[in-house]
């Protein structure tokens, strides 16, 4: 009985190790199901970049597809990566060039050229742009340059160029007065551009050449004071048509009472035009028309100096001629 015990345990002890020779060296080596798995194995930096080779666990078509992928995403980091570096290395040394480039006596500015300054001086205007021979070509800034050209009361607009290797160029474009204006009782005169801005007092040697407004002072209220720039802008635009009888040139004076209402003056002539307040348009046309007919008539023998005032505000669509009476 313990014989054939015996005989049946022995069996099966010869049958744990019948397998294959692979399976029976696993069962001796004692390894794990994760250590047979390659993927389940830690990977380095360099090898989360690069592309895993899984071409022994794929075959065909397949092990090409994954390798064209891999390839392109491989590429696609390489250039992220450059172009980190290449950022990297632009902000840590693009200041300090520019700081040394600017110390460098190559680089400073050896000629300004300015144009299109008439009423200003070209040294008045370097001095309120802040131009200086002491300027360098790598670091001015031709947009802060423009800006503090424009901040000038006489430059409309303005432009500024490098001219390389150490030359600056800027072109100006001026303002241009079309009137004078007489404030602050009389204390004050100043130049008035064609949009009526009043945009600059008058110096000692500046053209003075220009119709004056006057009648301005200090019991008028701002809003009467820019309605009356208005009003004058607006006569002075339609003189400047030109008409020989009435040109620009004509015209010395434009004076608002205290009730607002315009008083033209001629240069030629000293006698006071009604225009009063309204309709300063229609009122203009027929002016010219009025002077039309006096001149002729002086021509004919009867003479203008005679004219001692014209309401163009006496009656609707009528003009009033006043002459000075003999005796």
């Amino acid at each position: 009985m313990f014989e054939k015990l015996s005989a049946l345990l022995g069996k099966k002890k010869k049958s744990k190790g019948v397998g294959s020779v692979f399976s029976q060296k696993v069962q001796q080596s004692g390894y794990k199901a994760r250590q047979l798995d390659p993927v389940g194995r830690k990977q380095n930096l360099w090898q989360k970049w690069l592309p895993a080779n899984k071409a022994g666990l794929l075959s065909g078509s397949r092990v090409g597809e994954q390798k064209k992928e891999g390839t392109s995403f491989l590429s696609l980091k390489i250039t992220v990566l450059a172009g980190l570096v290449l950022t990297g290395c632009y902000v840590l040394l693009t200041g300090p060039l520019l700081s040394l480039y600017g110390d460098y006596r190559y680089f400073r500015i050896h000629e300004i050229e300015i144009s299109g300054c008439r009423m200003i001086s070209n040294d008045e205007l370097r001095k309120s742009a802040g131009l200086s021979y002491e300027m360098n070509m790598m670091t001015l800034d031709p947009q802060a340059i423009r800006q503090r050209l424009q901040a000038h009361p006489w430059v409309q607009t303005a432009t500024v160029k490098r001219i390389w290797p150490d030359g600056l160029a800027v072109s100006i474009k001026e303002q241009q007065p079309q009137a004078l204006v007489v404030q602050n009782g009389g204390k004050q005169l100043s130049y008035v551009n064609s949009s009526g801005t009043v945009f600059a007092k008058v110096k000692i040697g500046q053209e003075l050449d220009f119709p004056v407004i006057t009648g301005m002072d200090s019991l008028h209220s701002k809003e009467e004071k820019k309605e009356m720039i208005v009003t004058a802008n607006l006569f002075l635009r339609l003189a400047e048509r030109n008409n020989p009888n009435l040109p620009a040139q004509d015209i010395s004076e434009l004076h608002f009472t205290r009730k607002g209402e315009l008083i033209l003056y001629l240069v030629e002539h000293p006698f006071p035009i009604y225009f009063g307040r309204e309709q300063i348009k229609r009122k203009y046309t027929q002016l010219r028309q009025v002077l039309e007919v006096l001149y002729r008539k002086k021509r004919g023998g009867a003479s203008i100096e005679k004219v001692a005032y014209i309401r163009m505000d006496y009656q609707k669509n009528k003009v009033l001629v006043a002459r000075h009476h003999a005796g």
